[in-house]
Formats: C-alpha cells, structure tokens, sequence
C-alpha cells in the first residue's frame, strides 16, 4: 500500500477502482468492522435517477450518467462519516476526484486486468459496456490504461488488492486507520 496525505481521523472513507475491483463489497464489510453506515454512489445514482443505471445509460448515454453522478459527488460532504464505494468511473471528471479528497480518505482498490476479466465476465449483463465493439478483454485494458492514472491522482492510499480476499483487504485499510489514530 502506498499513502499520499493525510486526511482527518474523523474522515470518511472512500473506495475507488475498476469496476469488479470488489468496492461495494468490501466496502459494505468494513462498515460493518468499524460499526460505520455504508454509501454506493451507484446506488445513490440510481435513487436520483428513479431506474437502473444500465436503463439510464442506455436510454441517455454516458455523458448524461456522469453528470448525474457529479451531482451525487457534490452531495457526498452532506453525509454523515461513512464507508463509501464509488464508481469505476467516478474519477473521469477532475471535479470528482478534488471532491472525493474532500470527503474523506481515498483507498484505491488495485487490480491487475489478469483479475478483472474473469469477474467482470461473471457479471456481464449488470454493468454497462464501455466499448461495444471490442471484445471485454480489449476493454478492460484500454480503459484501465486511461483510468489508472486518475486513480492514483485521486487516491491518498493505493491497496495492491491481486490474490487478497475481501476480509484482507478490509484489514490492511483498518490497520491503517488505527495507525493514523494512534499516530
């Protein structure tokens, strides 16, 4: 794991990755280890919107999503401290990601695409394609070669999560959460 700042211990915490990374996952376990509520803006997406998200996307397209999930990023300072898993595509805006820092501490869940592909395959008709005319495979590493740098640029820490069970991972960000506490 690496670490860039240091937000305050009070903070909420945020999970940003790929899509399949595990966020919405691993962030409902470790609201329940630290006795915290628990967000998806996805799903808080999904309540502004009244529909689906792929329903959405398909109808209105990603632009429109995005600017509703922006809507939703700028909400996020209105709740209370909390666990908080994000879209794969939430750092695409540069608004998103300086708000995101804002919020609370930014944990990326990191992922190679060797992991990825089997995941995202295994959840094929829940989540929009990005790239229609590509096969997942191609996707993945495409998009991954564009997101991974706003990943890192939105992310205090970096969990290199490859071969980590959800549970691990949940105890690498507590560890570190009670080394900054008592630190």
């Amino acid at each position: 794991m690496t670490d860039s700042g240091d937000p305050s211990p009070s903070s909420s915490i945020l999970l940003v990755g790929s899509r399949g990374a595990g966020k919405t996952t691993i962030g409902h376990a470790l609201a329940r280890t630290l006795d915290l509520p628990f967000y998806d803006t996805d799903r808080l997406v999904e309540e502004r919107l009244g529909e689906s998200i792929p329903t959405f996307w398909a109808r209105e397209g990603e632009e429109a999503f995005r600017q509703i999930e922006g809507l939703v990023v700028e909400s996020l300072p209105g709740l209370p401290r909390a666990v908080i898993a994000t879209g794969g595509g939430i750092v695409l805006r540069p608004e998103n990601r300086k708000n995101l820092q804002s919020v609370g501490r930014v944990f990326y869940i990191r992922l190679r695409p060797e992991t990825l592909i089997p995941r995202l395959q295994n959840s094929w008709g829940s989540r929009p394609r990005l790239m229609q005319e590509v096969p997942l495979e191609e996707e993945v590493r495409q998009v991954m070669l564009i997101r991974e740098p706003l990943y890192l640029e939105a992310a205090h820490h970096v969990i290199d999560a490859d071969g980590f069970g959800i549970f691990q991972v949940v105890q690498v960000i507590q560890k570190y959460l009670e080394e900054k506490c008592d630190g």
